[in-house]
């Protein structure tokens, strides 16, 4: 298997590497200092860490110079798997096409490639920089497993293997625009009537009454974070949404050492279409808002789109899997606030035993009742 992972990589020399100054070497980006640091004599090197002013990507222009091949030519070529030499122990290492920075399985030192060596147009604009290291990840983990009322107790009190999370920076699409909202639509209003039942006694009902209604709303998004990836389950994803956006700082691949990169598979124009849908998610909530009364419909709306723009940036996310019984359940925690998302076992005796409790308490406030 490693003889056909060779023949079919492209084999790049050297790559880029960060040296300590002191004693020559590797330095990694460490979570818990906010800074490089030596892997052998323990130097560190302070890094800016200041959140950067954003400058955002014209999306009507890139989406147009897309177009034109002399202009957007190298876009996303079709991405090679390469095999680069470790400077510091020698080894030959294995990048997939789906990465920019790995770390040496053999002696951990970081290895990240070139911007000339990743076969995309847009690099990173901006990143944000891990704050939760791997040994608070396996509290956070041991803690999220002990909340878990339905997970087999075996299990709760395991010991955490650390070395199993993998850090990575996960691409991510950021969007923002302008939107002006024209709507035509009805705002419902209830009252309470009372009828004569069919056993002859008053029973009150509900009655709406409808008025047709029109109107504006304006909204202005910004960082709407879009995948620009497909290699983590997307229920679980979806569950990352609060990363602290105003911490980006610019991106530089110092940060990136010591943890994988993963580069972008999802084009800037296709994620656009899922940012949409979540605008416009949002701009229903405040259609209906600005409707009123006590029921809302909505028949026509016309979104008007301007100011578009974009980014492409980096989110830390910490991932690892555990095994049981042959099936394999993955987690990640965001590597900025430290929330956990996965999925785990359940305990059927557990579930049984609720399902009964259930059955009892509605059984003994049926025999009150009646």
């Amino acid at each position: 298997m490693e003889q056909n992972v060779q023949e079919n990589s492209q084999e790049i020399s050297p790559v880029m590497q960060i040296k300590c100054p002191g004693c020559g070497g590797a330095m990694v980006y460490s979570p818990k200092t906010l800074s490089l640091q030596c892997i052998y004599c323990g130097a560190t090197k302070e890094l800016p860490g200041v959140p950067s002013e954003i400058r955002e990507n014209d999306y009507g222009l890139w989406s147009r110079k897309k177009m034109d091949d002399r202009v957007y030519g190298i876009m996303d070529q079709p991405a090679e798997d390469v095999l680069v030499t470790c400077e510091q122990c020698g080894a030959k290492v294995h990048i997939d096409a789906t990465k920019s920075s790995v770390v040496c399985p053999y002696c951990g030192t970081p290895l990240m490639l070139e911007k000339s060596q990743v076969k995309r147009f847009w690099q990173p604009d901006y990143l944000l920089p891990f704050a939760i290291d791997r040994k608070q990840c396996g509290e956070l983990f041991q803690n999220w497993l002990n909340g878990k009322w339905f997970l087999p107790s075996k299990y709760k009190n395991g010991n955490v293997l650390e070395e199993k999370f993998r850090g990575v920076y996960y691409p991510y699409w950021a969007y923002g625009a302008h939107t002006r909202t024209t709507y035509e639509g009805e705002r419902g209003k209830d009252r309470k009537v009372t009828k004569k039942g069919s056993d002859g006694k008053p029973v009150q009902e509900t009655v709406t009454d409808w008025t047709s209604v029109s109107g504006t709303v304006v909204n202005d998004f910004s960082n709407i974070l879009v995948p620009a990836t497909n290699s983590l389950p997307a229920e679980i994803i979806a569950e990352h949404k609060k990363w602290p956006v105003g911490s980006l700082v610019e991106y530089t691949p110092e940060y990136t050492a010591g943890f994988s990169t993963e580069v972008y598979t999802v084009d800037f124009t296709e994620g656009m279409n899922t940012a949409k849908d979540e605008m416009e998610e949002e701009i229903e909530s405040d259609i209906r808002r600005d409707i009123g009364g006590d029921r809302q419909r909505i028949n026509h709306k016309d979104v008007n789109y301007s100011d578009l723009v974009f980014k492409l940036v980096l989110l830390p996310l910490w991932i690892s899997s555990f095994t049981i019984n042959d099936k394999t359940y993955q987690f990640i925690i965001n590597g900025r606030t430290g929330e956990l998302h996965g999925d785990y076992p359940l305990d059927k005796k557990k579930i049984a035993l609720v399902v009964v409790a259930v059955i009892v308490v509605i059984a003994l406030l049926y025999s009150l009742l009646t």
